[in-house]
């Protein structure tokens, strides 16, 4: 299977779920934000441009499904995927807990990012005190359902190549 077709069934896939399951269980009014999540772990394991191209088409997808303009999330994605990529490449040891801690903070940042460009498209303004509360709610739970998630994306954007390439030096 080409990796295009990994990602399109990985995109088709978590809208399915976004839409059918994962807006059934709700706290305090939030839900897993599952294209959000695909969006950075995409960025993650795919590098900039395969994980911004990735990013745009689950934005897309997610503004299909959203009463925000159409663009709304498709513009704040790619630029996370990015920024996650770039931050990924210099770290310089990652553990499990901190791999988390990032990933909650980019949810995180996610969330304020499209508030933030929700105003230039006229969505109506928001209570800061309650836009952190949501921001930390859907973190907290979209972190949770994260680790299955990874794993799907990672083979989906990898499409089968190695996760890292290590060059052998010839022997004499």
């Amino acid at each position: 299977m080409s990796s295009k077709l990994r990602v399109m069934a990985l995109l088709l896939t978590a809208l399915v779920a976004q839409v059918s399951i994962l807006t059934e269980f709700r706290i305090q009014g939030s839900s897993v934000e599952l294209m959000l999540v695909v969006a950075i772990l995409a960025g993650f394991h795919g590098g900039p441009e395969r994980g911004a191209l990735v990013a745009f088409f689950a934005g897309l997808l997610q503004d299909s499904i959203m009463s925000a303009p159409l663009g709304l999330h498709a513009l704040v994605f790619p630029p996370l995927a990015v920024a996650v990529s770039s931050l990924e490449q210099r770290m310089i040891r990652s553990t499990k807990l901190t791999d988390a801690v990032a990933l909650l903070l980019a949810i995180a940042c996610g969330m304020f990012m499209v508030a933030a460009v929700g105003l230039l498209f006229g969505l109506p303004p928001f209570d800061p005190a309650l836009l952190l509360v949501k921001a930390l709610t859907v973190a907290a739970l979209t972190t949770a359902v994260a680790p299955p998630v990874n794993r799907a994306v990672r083979w989906a954007v990898l499409g089968g190549l190695p996760p890292e390439i290590r060059l052998r030096s010839a022997t004499s």
